[in-house]
């Protein structure tokens, strides 16, 4: 592919979440999910003209320890996720996930869609997102879900506008969970882009294989 999009939590941080730790869930070390983040952007990376990390809230978890904490003020810099997961990269592009700098944040894939990680967790999120947008198509992130919600583009008669969420990559059965099933789905989104419209796909991934739209068999 041209570009790859990385729409956020790549990294848990959960050792900078305010939440408590759930009994029984194995508790890893920041310096090896960092390790095992990169190896998976250094795969991608090989294999895309351009890579674009958009941060999500679970890396914004660290940058919110560092401003409660001195300790985290002194090492911020060393250890942020902005800093780490981009080291040594050529083309690649990080989207931070607050608006601290005054603007909201998205990654511009072309002139017709925006990517973030997510505005919304609402059970109706991704429409949400579409209502949100004025007139964009988004592709979000944060949900765990693969939705989709498309309307007709009354500014462009013939044309539509989307919000699809991508479905995640984590596994489908959350561990901190109350035993309550969830919704969340492995899945990536395809897109052919052209010069005047776009084409997207959600790509279900089921028992470590998917089918893309031509009938071609990943595993």
């Amino acid at each position: 592919p041209d570009l790859i999009i990385c729409l956020g939590d790549i990294l848990d941080c959960g050792q900078f979440s305010v939440h408590p730790p759930t009994y029984g869930m194995k508790e890893t070390d920041y310096v090896d999910d960092l390790s095992e983040a990169s190896a998976l952007l250094d795969r991608l990376q090989k294999v895309c003209r351009r890579l674009v990390i958009v941060e999500g809230n679970h890396e914004y978890r660290l940058d919110r320890w560092a401003a409660a904490t001195a300790e985290g003020r002194g090492a911020y810099t060393m250890l942020a996720p902005r800093a780490q997961l981009t080291r040594g990269r050529t083309r690649c592009t990080y989207v931070p996930y607050g608006s601290v700098g005054g603007a909201y944040p998205y990654y511009a894939i072309n002139r017709r869609i925006i990517a973030v990680h997510g505005w919304s967790h609402a059970r109706n999120a991704t429409r949400q997102h579409l209502q949100i947008s004025q007139g964009r198509s988004v592709i979000h992130g944060h949900t765990h879900r693969a939705e989709v919600s498309i309307v007709q583009n009354i500014w462009s008669p013939g044309k539509v506008v989307q919000a699809r969420s991508a479905g995640c990559l984590c596994k489908p059965v959350p561990l901190y969970g109350t035993g309550r099933p969830v919704e969340w789905v492995n899945a990536f989104i395809l897109g052919y882009l052209g010069r005047r419209s776009d084409t997207l796909y959600t790509i279900p991934i089921m028992d470590d294989r998917c089918i893309l739209p031509d009938g071609t068999e990943i595993s």
